[in-house]
């Protein structure tokens, strides 16, 4: 989809669009204060929800960890008991998304997680399935990058999409903003002006 140079009103916060390709946000123009300002949302979100998660878990090993430990636990047993614990706690992270849409870095950062179709918060599964591409190594970088636009790969894979809770009624965030599709000619709009009688047409097919 291509656009024109434009001068209309961001839907969101009423100010001017003036870029000739402005930004899209869930497939609609917005100015770049709103674009940039959902998508620092959810990457701050993010990065609260990390650091959270790490020390936490980190405090929560070290502590069965120390319990094993003065127990009289063998120490390459401690090891792998804390390498199984870490690897357990990481499907809580994938879930973070699960309390009615929100994690605690979203709930702090004004946005939430809804269903794409239904806009009803998610639960536990929706929001596993929509970090699973987090466990790719590479796959958060690729995600902060491209976030702005507003649904991410894991939105697709959950049906589910990001809204930013000041504006949760608005069409565009509610699904309900019709996104403008590209110009089609109907073929029975399409006539051939002038045509030429049958025996002066070249083109016609020659008759036994």
């Amino acid at each position: 989809m291509s656009h024109s140079a434009t001068n209309t009103p961001c839907p969101l916060c009423g100010r001017e669009i003036k870029k000739r390709k402005p930004l899209l946000l869930y497939g609609h123009p917005v100015c770049k204060k709103c674009y940039y300002g959902f998508a620092n949302r959810r990457q701050a979100a993010f990065i609260v929800d990390s650091l959270m998660f790490r020390l936490l878990s980190t405090v929560f090993i070290v502590a069965v960890a120390y319990f094993l430990f003065f127990a009289g636990t063998a120490e390459d047993t401690i090891d792998r008991a804390t390498t199984i614990l870490g690897l357990a706690l990481f499907p809580v992270f994938l879930a973070k998304d699960g309390m009615s849409g929100f994690s605690p870095g979203k709930a702090l950062c004004g946005v939430r997680v809804v269903h794409a179709t239904s806009g009803e918060p998610i639960g536990l599964g929706a929001s596993l399935k929509r970090n699973l591409p987090l466990v790719v190594p590479i796959m958060p970088l690729i995600i902060a990058l491209t976030m702005g636009k507003g649904r991410r790969i894991g939105d697709g894979m959950a049906k589910t999409k990001v809204i930013w809770n000041k504006y949760a009624e608005h069409p565009l965030f509610s699904g309900l903003a019709p996104v403008v599709e590209p110009f089609v000619v109907p073929a029975e709009a399409i006539t051939v002006a002038n045509p030429l009688p049958d025996d002066d047409n070249p083109y016609r097919p020659p008759v036994d």
